[in-house]
């Protein structure tokens, strides 16, 4: 404490705000930019060297070409994967390719990642085809998007957000995509969202938090205590009738301050949460800067058909400008992501036939790769000319600098401008749940903000200095509201454009041709400016001047939003459906037709999440290292022997499920007949006798020494559920406390906590 006084007694000298404001932004993108290039040339260099063994310092079994498991892509699935295996058996050996190297210590930051995502040293950049239906205002009406390339992916230049989706995403998961397989249910995925959980979060203090958050786990989510103008929003939500709550818990369909991936100030990225920071097991081999460019099969005749099923043996790769192959014992696992997987499986031969053999590919496996694109296209609502906002060029302070390296708060330790979410139910959700997912971006309207926002969305800067101007050039306070379509209806496709592996591929996402996202963004856009408008809390009309290119239309109109979202739309980031589950893989992520051949990250995801996807990538990592590890079944068919839950007294966790609200009532999303909506579609017969179980199934009260309830109808879950929790301010129930208090001190709890779950 004795540095900390003393560093905080030099910094009382300091003004609170630097008399004459510097460019900080500009000088943040200058010096970031030169800092990433040096340290990635630098770790490079590092490297080859390593790989020359003038210094070597990999384990001896690295320099073999024959490894029990082979990954491709050390993002945030990928690295997730590798030391669930490497842990789960360490008389195995995993090797882990990444295209990229370690990230910097900039990429640590939370702050930074408005300045991360574009940078081309360490990112995989892309642009859409041009779109018809969005995009307007974007260079060659393209969308610009990135993923990382490091240790990490996209992980290490996320802006954070842990958001998993609705529940009711992962039911239709099951029903329209699995085939009814119930693993892929709500009630069977929240095992595995809470496995790799230690929630510290906005609502960690709160009973019902038990019910849906881990603790324990290797990554760290929590809030942060620099959200400039929540408190507003919050208010005014409220002033409407809006319920203030947990995103990720009983009900999406809320308001809520921003959980995050972080960890003492730091981002928590999965390359630092499961392998830098959590012991590193060494029986797995990582190589960076190693680029994956084939995969190799086995059983093909001297034509290249196969008369027996394909089996991956291994991969090719280039490192160093060097080409090597290596050789797998029993599966090729690819979590390269929505691009980089299906892109790496067609430059295989695995992928529509016809689209192959027009590039002279020879075709190892006829399947739909690349055709279920789906992306969430975001519109700008606003800016509303409202402080406070963070301006980087007048709160990057010494102050500031210092609350971020002494106690991990602050501006700097907080991801840029994001200051409340928020999910709403268009009138166009099919089924009836939330579909709209918003953010509130308290930035300011600063002389650089055009830049960053076209190196960010891909705006073209002349359009974005034209409408801001002369209120960015004053340095405004401002606050923009980024709304986002997360069930989208509109489907696009990805293909090569050359059989060569350095080439990107041709990504046309059709952002809003489907005219019911674009007019569930106008049912959004009305509410946010009705929000901001028509409330004490907030009480601030939109920016009064049109956005360029929709100046003719009757300002506010509903035909000038429409046109405002057209022009400003595009990727939010959220790519996914490329190997969707039920068209390329099967229900246990094997690419169909393929033995030792797998898909585990974003690109498996058959249909959006109504929510920032990474949360749901690094449960698909999870639940995919189980299914690999203790085979079909995965962790959900042990589990039960694990915990031998019917021998406690305490709360039985899956009768906990089976309370919560929709998870186990299969005939409707919501109350909404699925048959109406086309979903109706003939069960499995493991489907069938699932649903016979659970129509067997008693439903205890959440009292321990209560007797079981008899399921007497369908609204009879909901009823327990409002029975037994408050349906505001759950922290203060006191039944609530009690019986979280017992789940912890039970035997189950305890399990879970265990490392051997936790590593497992």
């Amino acid at each position: 404490m004795t540095v900390i006084n003393a560093i905080n007694s030099i910094l009382k000298v300091f003004p609170d705000r630097w008399p004459i404001p510097l460019p900080a932004s500009a000088v943040i993108v200058v010096a970031l930019t030169l800092s990433i290039n040096t340290w990635v040339a630098f770790d490079r260099a590092k490297d080859f060297v390593t790989e020359n063994e003038i210094i070597n310092l990999s384990p001896k079994y690295c320099q073999d070409s024959t490894f029990d498991y082979i990954i491709v892509g050390a993002g945030a699935a990928g690295m997730i994967v590798a030391t669930r295996l490497a842990n789960a058996s360490r008389g195995a050996t995993v090797l882990l390719l990444e295209a990229g190297g370690e990230p910097s210590l900039l990429n640590e930051i939370p702050s930074m990642d408005f300045f991360l995502l574009n940078q081309k040293a360490n990112t995989w950049i892309y642009n859409s085809t041009p779109q018809a239906y969005a995009c307007g205002g974007c260079d060659d009406r393209r969308s610009l998007t990135t993923r990382g390339r490091m240790l990490g992916g996209s992980s290490s230049t996320s802006f954070m957000l842990h958001v998993r989706g609705n529940r009711e995403d992962f039911n239709r998961w099951q029903h329209e995509d699995a085939g009814g397989d119930p693993q892929w249910s709500y009630k069977e995925l929240l095992p595995y969202f809470r496995k790799s959980e230690d929630y510290n979060g906005a609502y960690a203090n709160q009973a019902e938090s038990y019910l849906y958050h881990g603790k324990g786990g290797l990554l760290n989510i929590a809030t942060h205590d620099y959200m400039p103008g929540t408190d507003q929003f919050l208010d005014a939500a409220r002033e409407k009738g809006y319920r203030i709550g947990d995103y990720n818990g009983r009900d999406q369909e809320v308001f809520s301050p921003i959980d995050v991936h972080t960890q003492n100030g730091y981002r928590e990225s999965t390359y630092r949460a499961f392998y830098k920071d959590t012991g590193k097991p060494n029986n797995l081999c990582i190589r960076k800067y190693a680029h994956v460019t084939k995969l190799n099969f086995a059983n093909s005749n001297s034509h290249g058909s196969y008369k027996e099923r394909p089996k991956a043996i291994g991969v090719t790769y280039t490192r160093h400008k060097k080409e090597y192959s290596v050789f797998v014992r029993k599966e090729v696992i690819l979590s390269a992501g929505t691009m980089g997987s299906a892109k790496l499986l067609l430059l295989s031969g695995v992928g529509p036939a016809y689209d192959l053999q027009a590039m002279n590919i020879p075709v190892v496996m006829d399947l739909p790769v690349g055709h279920n694109l789906q992306d969430q296209a975001y519109t700008i609502v606003g800016p509303f000319l409202k402080s406070p906002s963070l301006n980087p060029n007048r709160d990057i302070t010494p102050q500031a600098a210092a609350s971020f390296l002494l106690s991990g708060s602050g501006a700097i330790a907080a991801p840029a401008g994001l200051a409340g979410i928020a999910f709403f139910k268009s009138p166009y959700a099919k089924p009836s749940y939330a579909d709209l997912e918003l953010v509130q971006f308290s930035v300011a309207l600063y002389p650089e903000l055009p830049r960053d926002l076209n190196r960010f969305f891909g705006i073209r800067e002349s359009l974005l200095d034209s409408w801001f101007n002369p209120y960015h050039l004053q340095n405004t306070d401002a606050r923009f509201l980024v709304l986002w379509v997360g069930r989208p209806k509109s489907v696009g496709q990805l293909r090569l454009a050359s059989s060569n592996p350095e080439d990107n591929p041709i990504m046309d996402p059709q952002y809003l041709k489907h005219p019911e996202d674009s007019e569930a963004l106008l049912y959004g856009f009305k509410k946010v400016v009705d929000l901001f408008e028509n409330t004490r809390s907030l009480n601030t009309p939109i920016f009064p001047k049109p956005v360029p290119g929709c100046e003719n239309l009757v300002f506010k109109s509903d035909n000038y939003y429409r046109c405002v979202i057209r022009q400003l739309s595009g990727s939010i980031y959220h790519h996914v459906g490329t190997c969707a589950l039920g068209k390329v893989v099967d229900n246990s992520l094997r690419v169909k037709g393929i033995d030792g051949l797998r898909v585990i990250d974003a690109s498996v995801i058959p249909r959006s999440p109504n929510g920032d996807t990474q949360a749901a990538t690094i449960m698909i990592a999870e639940k995919g290292a189980d299914l690999v590890i203790y085979g079909d079944k995965g962790w959900s068919g042990l589990k039960d022997d694990y915990y031998e839950h019917e021998k406690y007294n305490e709360v039985d966790l899956d009768n906990l499920y089976n309370q919560i609200k929709g998870v186990h009532n299969y005939k409707t999303f919501n109350g909404i007949d699925d048959e109406l909506h086309d979903y109706g579609r003939e069960k499995s017969k493991i489907y069938q006798e699932h649903e016979q179980r659970n129509n067997a199934v008693p439903y205890p009260s959440f009292t321990p020494s209560s007797p079981p309830t008899s399921r007497s109808s369908e609204e009879e879950p909901e009823k327990i559920l409002q029975a037994s929790v408050a349906e505001t301010n759950v922290g203060s129930s006191e039944e609530m406390n009690v019986n979280a208090a017992n789940f912890q001190r039970s035997p189950l709890h305890q399990a879970m906590q265990s490392q051997e779950y936790l590593y497992w």
